[in-house]
């Protein structure tokens, strides 16, 4: 399986002012289609609405990127963020932002 890094545009309404951002989620699937579906299925859940702050997603604008680490593609010896020994057991819906993820913190979420 692939990890999948799949963006979600938001848009939301603070004051008379439309603020855009995007969603991203991590997640494992065999092809980005699929990738895709997962997060159209996770999206509506209450985090994930709780996380983007009620902003709204256009679910015909995800895209799907193979997930990439500082050293590349995602390689047998840089633990995925998803597995049991990365130590994270919730699920996961959201990018990983903890200092011990394999990537920056901030660069998962723009919250919109």
């Amino acid at each position: 399986m692939t990890l999948w890094n799949v963006t979600a545009p938001t848009v939301r309404t603070v004051g008379d002012e439309e603020v855009r951002g995007t969603q991203t989620w991590v997640v494992q699937a065999r092809r980005s289609s699929e990738a895709v579906r997962q997060v159209i299925a996770r999206a509506a859940g209450e985090d994930a609405v709780r996380h983007r702050r009620a902003a709204v997603i256009d679910s015909t604008a995800l895209t799907a990127a193979p997930w990439r680490s500082a050293q590349g593609l995602l390689g047998p010896t840089v633990p995925c963020p998803l597995s049991a020994r990365s130590g994270h057991d919730g699920p996961d819906q959201g990018a990983d932002t903890s200092p011990s993820a394999p990537f920056q913190p901030g660069t998962g979420t723009t919250a919109a």
